[in-house]
């Protein structure tokens, strides 16, 4: 088994290109060369919220995870919002209209069902389904040392088997297993830890998936009333393709990198004015994608939303500045808006 300790995610980034480099062996899986470690990778990140990559080389979308966050935490599978940030998106989409094995609704509206997901939406209320973030929350409340606050991803009757009992055809099988998040008996911090089945170095691990879970980790930690802990993140496949070597290889030789932690002063305290707050980030999302939409983070009541509300303001109306409170998020809008 390969172990790691992390700083944040340029020492991810730098350091787990390396291993792979080292140690990967290759596979063909899908047609391709895959290069992936031999045993499962389990690393730390000691500052969860050093989250955002400023290493030139890995040519990150800083505005991708912010849209994905959103488009998880307000429970949507529809990929007439997501494919809006990334269009290559619609790629693993089996019908065009909705990501299958989009974790949107498994996280807010996880009902077990056999027929799939589509939900559009934010946080619109279905009967018989669970909300799994109110099921942290709730969990929590009833005992702060919980064991149980455990988030299910994985969805055994739409992801195995379809309705004649022959195996998934699909193009999206869920990558992530697992969130579980536990107030750390030393610490007193809220740690998370996330089991992913198969996890892409570059397009998986880096671009979205710890900036996802690290970021739902900080408004947790808020939502609870504890302080971010550590984030530890199993992948049980851990590898990237053939064709992205180069990079893989750029991201081995940095030298000079930095990772900087960033605490937001959040004013929310409860998963209701979480999502009172979510409702209002949607409903902006969707009219600033119209050409005439005023700037307006004061719709907001803390930083933490206003950095996120104007990252996406920034993806729809690129020439307008916007006010980042985060200094290394603002530094990277800064080239962003320059370029």
């Amino acid at each position: 088994m390969f172990t790691a300790e992390y700083k944040g995610i340029n020492d991810f980034l730098v350091n787990s290109s390396r291993l792979l480099l080292k140690y990967g062996v290759v596979r063909e899986t899908r047609g391709m060369k895959c290069y992936e470690l031999p045993e499962p990778f389990m690393f730390k990140i000691n500052e969860p919220t050093a989250r955002l990559i400023t290493i030139s080389e890995r040519k990150w979308n800083v505005c991708l995870p912010y849209a994905e966050s959103l488009w998880l935490a307000s429970g949507r599978n529809d990929m007439s919002f997501i494919t809006h940030y990334l269009s290559r998106m619609s790629d693993f989409s089996d019908d065009g209209q909705y990501m299958r094995a989009g974790y949107g609704p498994r996280l807010r509206a996880y009902d077990g069902e056999h027929q799939d997901y589509q939900i559009s939406n934010s946080l619109s209320p279905e009967p018989y389904t669970v909300d799994q973030f109110k099921y942290v929350a709730d969990s929590f409340g009833k005992d702060i040392n919980t064991r149980r606050a455990v988030i299910n991803i994985d969805d055994t009757m739409k992801d195995e088997f379809d309705i004649d009992s022959a195996l998934k055809v699909t193009k999206d099988i869920p990558c992530t297993r697992l969130l579980h998040f536990l107030r750390n008996g030393k610490t007193g911090k809220l740690d998370l830890t996330v089991y992913m089945r198969s996890n892409d170095m570059l397009w998986g691990a880096s671009a979205v998936n710890i900036f996802n879970f690290t970021f739902m980790q900080e408004y947790f930690s808020s939502i609870l009333g504890m302080e971010i802990g550590n984030y530890y993140h199993i992948a049980n496949n851990f590898h990237y393709y053939e064709d992205k070597r180069e990079m893989l290889e750029a991201l081995a030789s940095v030298k000079d990198y930095c990772d900087e932690p960033y605490v937001y002063c959040k004013k929310f305290n409860s998963l209701k004015e979480f999502d009172k707050q979510i409702k209002i980030l949607s409903n902006e999302e969707t009219k600033m994608r119209n050409s005439d939409y005023q700037y307006s983070p004061d719709s907001f009541v803390d930083s933490f939303f206003k950095d996120w509300y104007s990252v996406l303001y920034h993806k729809n109306h690129s020439n307008h500045p916007v006010i980042i409170e985060n200094p290394e998020l603002h530094k990277i809008m800064d080239k962003a808006i320059l370029a």
